[in-house]
């Protein structure tokens, strides 16, 4: 099947035309929590993307209250790899949150559908992923679930998107687990509390996923087992390519302390994705499989934008038909029916009266016989 880019679902009966002024176009994603839809903006401005929590059914307090957080979060989150946040209103009869839409594919989609990258190509991309971090970590927020699902590459680089159990540092503290199991750090697999350390480990583990096609874990089919695995830091590094080694080795360390901070990751990301790959592509270059995939989805976000765009334009008003004795030809068409109708009712009247006529006269005639 060839690649279409974006997958955009049609509305269901169920969902809403709008959430605030943004008019709904397709639903993007689903989950348990919520839906996300593609949307026009109402500047006219394209396309945005808008999270609504529980599409279906009424939200609970507690739901409320964990959306309301996630809006603040991301309000917050500023910087050229997140996607930026439009409006929200987190107080709705049913909540929503509009970023703008990104069309492109994610890390965890170009791995599946294209294979894994090679060295120099995920090393740029950990360059990028450390800015973007950076960049987050400097305004108090933890994103707490990175993942190549959560890691958009876009023609202008990668964009971080799902802040859906981030947490400001300074708005809140948890020892809970969360995130998925195989990028969360081996602290949080303890229950111990999340630091921004721990985005850097998650960024471990995705690249060695963009190198290899898989966690850093044995497969175990278990997730009681691979949290055992995570909990120790018991990572399984074969398969990454040498050069890349030290930039992975370092976002694993298992003592928090010891892991590099953004900045530092970034330095020796740039380090290594500006030394000579040996028998490696230009690293200026995606894999050509990735590059097409992105540049599927480009094409494909421009033809929703300009669809939507075309939707909101005002229908232009039709010339007036012209008139013959006070009416169009449509309403002497419809005069037409309805007398050819009229006729066809007095005829079949008729009809039927001269048959009881001649069945009243053959019985006054027998009787009289």
């Amino acid at each position: 099947m060839p690649d279409t880019g974006v997958t955009l679902r049609p509305l269901h009966r169920s969902d809403p035309a709008s959430l605030g002024p943004y008019r709904l176009l397709g639903r993007l994603a689903a989950g348990g929590m919520g839906r996300v839809y593609l949307a026009a903006r109402p500047d006219g401005g394209g396309l945005a993307a808008v999270k609504t929590l529980l599409a279906e059914g009424t939200a609970s307090e507690s739901d409320r209250a964990r959306f309301a957080r996630e809006v603040t979060v991301a309000q917050r989150v500023t910087g050229v790899h997140t996607a930026r946040v439009l409006d929200a209103d987190p107080h709705a009869a049913r909540p929503w949150l509009a970023t703008e839409y990104v069309a492109a594919p994610s890390l965890g989609e170009l791995v599946a559908r294209r294979g894994p990258a090679h060295a120099a190509a995920v090393a740029r991309i950990a360059g990028d992923c450390a800015t973007a971090l950076d960049a987050l970590h400097a305004a108090g927020v933890m994103h707490r679930d990175l993942k190549p699902q959560n890691i958009l590459l876009s023609s202008d680089g990668v964009r971080l998107i799902d802040f859906g159990i981030s947490h400001a540092t300074d708005l809140t503290r948890t020892k809970v687990t969360l995130g998925t199991i195989a990028f969360i750090a081996p602290e949080q697999a303890r229950g111990e509390p999340a630091t921004p350390a721990g985005d850097v480990y998650a960024l471990g583990v995705t690249l060695c996923t963009l190198a290899t096609g898989r966690p850093p874990y044995a497969e175990t089919g278990d997730p009681v087992r691979l949290l055992a695995l995570v909990s120790r830091g018991k990572v399984d590094l074969d398969g990454v390519p040498e050069p890349l080694l030290p930039v992975v080795r370092a976002c694993l360390e298992l003592d928090p302390a010891h892991r590099p901070s953004p900045a530092g990751l970034r330095a020796l990301a740039e380090e290594h994705t500006t030394a000579p790959w040996p028998d490696g592509p230009d690293t200026s270059r995606l894999p050509d499989g990735w590059a097409a995939l992105v540049s599927d989805y480009r094409r494909r976000g421009r033809e929703l934008e300009r669809r939507a765009l075309a939707d909101d334009r005002p229908a232009t008003a039709p010339e007036p038909a012209p008139r013959i004795a006070g009416l169009t030809p449509r309403g002497w068409k419809a005069a037409g029916t309805f007398v050819s109708s009229l006729g066809a009712l007095i005829v079949l009247g008729l009809g039927g009266l001269l048959v009881v006529v001649t069945i009243v006269a053959v019985a006054m005639a027998i009787i009289s016989g």
